[in-house]
């Protein structure tokens, strides 16, 4: 048993190899606290913590002192000390930094880090069922330093060992200086320093300082990081003492400052010793579970087509594309082309008769998915919401927009909620953004000076009255039953009640595994040849059979293959597949104009 709890960067350092190992032996990555779940205040400076979530900015990299020499002023005993994986130093009373001999400086790689946008409501209670710890709400705080010395500098200034910013503060300093700063209102917000993508959704925020290069962390990565806990009070950009023109001549502004180092209370700091890539975030999921989820995948599927065939009022061809879609995920990107993408257009809405029906549908979907936005595509909504990230270069930082999500999130449109209004030229922005993620999954980052596109994974699923405004991959106009028409609030009652917690949780590892699955392309398909071959020979002007036919008609087939437990494509997936997009032109030919 390695006690984890007490571990302090000093014992850390001096057998780094080994306390990592230690580290991946469960259960011991689950005995170090996730900040996630568990309030840092509870959490002792110095110690090790969790944090798990999104990339959202990177800051400079900050030079700090690998190694310095201290000399006792009392008994002229010279120590050599580490400033790796701390922000502060601990410096006894008669204790000076030497700055003028074997003075080792380095460099760290500076990360925001913010809990996983859209992380739906029952994900979010079983990694707190899982990883909160009650004991450390019993225990006093110690986290506060009483004699700290701050060595740190911001990247790009002068490379001069000298112009370190160095600043001693006794404990009745920091309290003078919190005094100080209570008397001039706070020149950010709270909601400004936290920055999160989603409007309106509870998270937390994490700084995270990287010692190893090889990390290679890219903006929306999903991460989880283990590393020596930082919530000094002294820490806060509130607190930093008047620079020296003369030591530090690249002064950052007051709102920099503030907004790069926020009151570790809000925002604490993790000084990372170990990070660990997540290709999914369900806490339902293990490694190695997907072998076996294939041989129970049609059990699973059968009970999400019961539910959405039933939400989908009696239509199942609807059911069976939305099953396609909860599943997809771009698995290939090669030079401008993207792979698996398959956005969803559900038209024909009953919003005559039930005018929440989106939101309803919404509302058991995510109780299916691990993360999910519901987005309403009203016009005020279209005029004044964020969706793209932006830089700030007042404060140096990227601030963040809806559509900066990890992957594997679901966005749900709401065109339904559309009214009569004008477009202003944020709102005609928003929509060209929307348009762009769904047909190329890439997000334009405004730089102001150049824009940017980043890759996404993002499922859009829209829902509208009519064909949607916005490009879709699937259309399907939907057929309800007159007799589910009728009784819509009790299927509604009755999908909740036979949506037990056993079958929720099967069918949510279902949705998870076949994203992440490795599906193989048979070598046999000469019946997906020669039926090509066979559309060809009877398209004709109007009906014309492309390139894209068949590119579409194969990744509705991986769908089709892979939510019936199959990692390859068979003959039989095959006929499903082409009676499927058969049913569905069809389907949109003879579409006509709603009067639900």
């Amino acid at each position: 048993m390695h006690d984890f709890e007490t571990v302090t960067p000093e014992v850390w350092r001096l057998n780094e190899k080994s306390w990592k190992e230690k580290l991946m032996k469960l259960p011991n990555w689950h005995r170090v606290p996730l900040i996630n779940c568990n309030a840092s205040h509870n959490l002792s400076d110095g110690t090790l913590a969790r944090f798990r979530g999104m990339v959202q900015d990177m800051h400079n990299p900050e030079f700090y002192f690998e190694e310095f020499e201290v000399f006792n002023t009392a008994t002229n005993e010279v120590k050599t000390k580490s400033g790796k994986y701390t922000d502060t130093a601990s410096i006894l009373e008669n204790e000076k930094i030497n700055y003028t001999e074997n003075l080792k400086s380095a460099q760290r790689q500076t990360m925001v880090v913010v809990s996983l946008p859209g992380l739906n409501e029952w994900a979010q209670k079983m990694e707190d069922d899982k990883n909160h710890l009650k004991h450390l709400e019993e225990q006093p705080n110690t986290s506060k330093r009483l004699n700290t010395t701050k060595l740190k500098r911001s990247y790009d200034c002068d490379e001069d060992v000298n112009a370190m910013e160095v600043e001693d503060d006794s404990g009745k300093k920091v309290a003078n200086k919190a005094e100080n700063i209570i008397e001039k209102p706070s020149v950010v917000s709270r909601e400004h320093l936290l920055n999160f993508p989603l409007p309106d959704v509870a998270s937390k925020s994490c700084i995270i300082k990287i010692y190893d290069d090889s990390e290679n962390l890219k903006i929306n990565d999903m991460v989880e990081v283990v590393g020596f806990l930082s919530v000094d009070p002294a820490l806060s950009g509130e607190f930093q003492g008047e620079n020296n023109s003369f030591l530090e001549p690249c002064v950052e502004t007051e709102v920099e400052t503030i907004t790069h180092n926020p009151p570790p209370s809000l925002v604490p700091r993790l000084h990372v010793v170990y990070v660990k890539k997540l290709e999914h975030c369900n806490p339902l999921v293990k490694d190695g579970d997907q072998e076996n989820l294939l041989k129970e995948a049609n059990s699973a599927r059968d009970h999400l087509l019961k539910a959405l065939t039933e939400l989908l009022l009696g239509d199942k061809l609807a059911a069976e594309y939305l099953i396609c879609h909860l599943i997809a995920c771009v698995y290939l990107r090669q030079d401008t082309i993207t792979l698996g993408q398959f956005c969803l257009n559900i038209s024909n809405l009953p919003t005559k008769r039930y005018p929440n029906y989106a939101k309803q549908l919404y509302d058991v979907i995510k109780q299916f998915v691990t993360k999910s936005y519901y987005l309403p595509l009203t016009i005020e909504n279209m005029n004044t919401m964020a969706l793209l990230p932006k830089k700030d270069y007042d404060c140096n930082r990227l601030t963040s927009g809806i559509l900066q999500l990890s992957k594997h999130t679901h966005l749900v449109l709401d065109e339904t909620q559309m009214e009569q209004g004008q477009l202003d030229s944020s709102g005609v922005n928003n929509i060209t953004a929307l348009g762009n993620l769904i047909k190329q999954q890439k997000v334009e980052y405004d730089f102001k000076y150049y824009k940017m596109e980043y890759d996404s994974d993002i499922s859009v699923l829209i829902l509208s009255e009519g064909k949607s405004l916005l490009p879709s991959d699937y259309h399907v106009p939907l057929r309800p039953e007159s007799s589910s028409l009728e009784i819509f609030d009790a299927i509604v009652e009755a999908a909740t009640y036979y949506l037990k917690e056993e079958i929720m949780n099967t069918i949510r590892m279902y949705l998870t595994n076949l994203k992440i699955v490795k599906y193989s392309i048979s070598e046999n398909l000469q019946f997906v040849e020669e039926d090509f071959i066979e559309m060809r020979s009877k398209s004709d002007t109007e009906n014309p059979v492309t390139a894209d036919d068949l590119h579409r008609l194969l990744v509705l087939a991986r769908l089709v293959s892979l939510s019936r437990g199959l990692d390859t494509l068979t003959k039989e997936c095959w006929d499903i597949t082409k009676q499927m997009e058969e049913d569905r032109i069809n389907r949109v030919k003879n579409r006509v104009a709603s009067t639900l």
